[in-house]
């Protein structure tokens, strides 16, 4: 269903309803409040209803960032960017001299990297569903100073690690150990964890990541919830659009907050 279909099918329910006229900017803005709340229901409810999982399916947008073995030893990405800080006490090769350039800040729906590692989230993210890393072995194939290779390693020498997936925590829980003498608790790379701050997430033992996949959900725009685009034709990162049935319930649940004159937006405050 497209938008303009969208608009007909709200305007013969508030006929039907006796309500009156909507301007296109006033559906615009049910629908966006309808589609945020349609989201934030079936997030609550997807891992226990399959009919959750299916209602936001489209709007899930999975990332996956790496530095190849080649990049890794011939130092194509070293961060910082010793052409900009040829000072700086430490290199290493990093995702955010890779992406910075491919994903850049001015992107809705793709996010970026900065400082390493750091995943700086899209604006219409709404929800981190998983982040997984691949480490490698970093200490046995670069110079701990110049992040190049050491002599006589070359690209075979590069060993990754599985897929690990990283444990959310608190930024008081990451920071506590972070800094924390307790070996058991420290993260390290059997026990690699993530926190928020400032929109970004921040993985520990980010030197030596190579690889970043991430789940996450995003909140679409009225344009992208009702298009006829999918995933084989759109030529966005991702489609964000919803099935048909899933529209009307969003156009239902716009309707009905557009007929509450007694709460919400109808109604000024007391």
């Amino acid at each position: 269903m497209i938008l303009n279909e969208a608009y007909d099918y709200m305007d013969l329910l508030l006929d039907k309803a006796d309500q009156p006229y909507f301007t296109t900017e006033e559906k615009n803005k049910f629908l966006n409040l309808a589609i945020s709340d349609f989201i934030n229901f079936h997030y609550q409810k997807m891992t226990a209803d399959e009919d959750s999982r299916r209602a936001i399916s489209g709007c899930i947008d999975w990332n996956g960032f790496n530095l190849t073995d080649d990049e890794i030893i011939n130092g194509s990405f070293l961060y910082p960017d010793p052409a900009v800080n040829p000072t700086a006490n430490r290199y290493y090769p990093a995702l955010s001299r890779k992406y910075i350039d491919t994903f850049s800040s001015t992107s809705d729906t793709r996010g970026y990297f900065k400082y390493g590692a750091q995943y700086v989230l899209p604006k219409q993210h709404l929800y981190v569903l998983s982040v997984a890393v691949k480490f490698y072995n970093k200490d046995e194939v670069l110079d701990p100073v110049t992040g190049l290779a050491l002599p006589g390693v070359v690209e075979t020498d590069v060993v990754s690690s599985p897929n690990i997936s990283l444990k959310n925590v608190s930024t008081r829980d990451y920071y506590e150990s972070a800094y924390s003498n307790d070996p058991f608790n420290k993260p390290n790379e059997d026990n690699p964890q993530w926190m928020y701050i400032e929109n970004r997430l921040v993985i520990s033992n980010s030197a030596a990541i190579r690889y970043v996949n991430t789940q996450i959900v995003l909140l679409p725009t009225v344009e992208q919830a009702f298009s006829e685009e999918t995933y084989d034709n759109s030529t966005a990162p991702a489609s964000l659009t919803f099935s048909e049935h899933y529209q009307k319930q969003i156009i239902q649940l716009a309707v009905e907050k557009m007929t509450q004159v007694d709460i919400g937006l109808m109604t000024p405050p007391s």
